[in-house]
């Protein structure tokens, strides 16, 4: 599932993002966190999901780990999404296999404190509205689905290292 950020979270107004946040006191681990991040953002119900494995973070720019954590949902159509107007525009999802493949897909040379990288963009449209899934959330699904289809992507993928380094202890899902 994939989320179209409200207006109202101004870092980040309009920008698709997984459903996701930090980490709070009360929460057990990673995927307790992710499991609570996606029923506030979009009304999922945690007994509706199948988690599978979580990855190793994604480090942000800023030093903040982010863990994706990848869960199956265990009925479709039981799940109703309930966007959080103060957080969320859209719910919407779209084929994991995309964002192997090189249709829809363009990237841009990038460079940060001497790390060169490739930002990748994929553009993608669901019930009449268009989207552009890029940067962390596309790097993160490009991961998730090489795992699910074992398989590289068919264009260079070029990750930044820093998104390999060590993190501080604010981590997300």
């Amino acid at each position: 599932m994939l989320e179209k950020e409200s207006g109202f979270c101004v870092l980040v107004a309009g920008e698709v993002s997984l459903p996701g946040g930090k980490r709070e006191e009360d929460d057990a681990d990673d995927v307790e966190t992710a499991l609570r991040e996606a029923k506030e953002e979009i009304g999922l119900d945690p007994s509706l999901v199948n988690v599978v494995t979580d990855l190793e973070p994604f480090v942000t720019k800023n030093g903040v780990a982010v863990v994706p954590v990848i869960g199956i949902l265990s009925d479709k159509k039981a799940f109703c999404p309930i966007p959080n107007a103060a957080e969320v525009e859209a719910i919407f999802d779209a084929p994991l296999e995309m964002f192997l493949k090189d249709e829809n897909r363009r990237a841009e040379e990038k460079e940060w404190m001497g790390d060169q990288y490739l930002l990748h963009y994929f553009d993608y449209e669901s019930e009449n509205n268009k989207y552009v899934i890029w940067a962390l959330t596309a790097g993160i699904l490009i991961k998730a689905a090489s795992i699910v289809f074992q398989r590289p992507p068919a264009f260079l993928e070029g990750r930044p290292n820093f998104w390999n380094r060590a993190a501080d202890s604010n981590a997300t899902s």
